[in-house]
């Protein structure tokens, strides 16, 4: 995962402070879940981490977040509350205080994804 990360950051796709954070983030979530950092699940989730990043830090996020009917589904999971925490535990950490809702539905989204990956011992862990 470093490597690509590294590579988006030399190709201009993301910067170097994207690039930091987004390991802080991995090492973060490396300790509340078992994953296999070369599962394309795992580096598609650091890979949205380190553009939202720069979006937020920039000020200019997207417009329309996760499907609200999708969101809704997620956050009334019994997990939520769990995976929710992690995520704030990430912006915090990574200083991504006015992050927003649009952006954070679907930093949720993946977190929830890795989460039930994780407990059905997917290839993903």
């Amino acid at each position: 995962m470093k490597d690509r990360l590294t590579l988006l950051q030399q190709a201009n796709v993301i910067t170097k402070d994207a690039c930091q954070a987004t390991l802080m983030a991995i090492d973060l979530i490396s300790r509340h879940y078992n994953v296999d950092e070369n599962s394309e699940q795992f580096q598609m989730a650091m890979t949205h981490l380190a553009r939202a990043y720069d979006r937020i830090k920039n000020g200019d996020t997207i417009a329309e977040g996760l499907d609200s009917e999708i969101f809704d589904e997620i956050s009334s999971d019994d997990e939520f509350g769990r995976i929710s925490a992690l995520n704030q535990l990430i912006l915090d950490s990574l200083e991504l205080d006015n992050t927003p809702d649009t952006e954070n539905s679907f930093l949720l989204s993946n977190l929830f994804s890795l989460h039930y990956a994780c407990q059905a011992k997917e290839a993903i862990c």
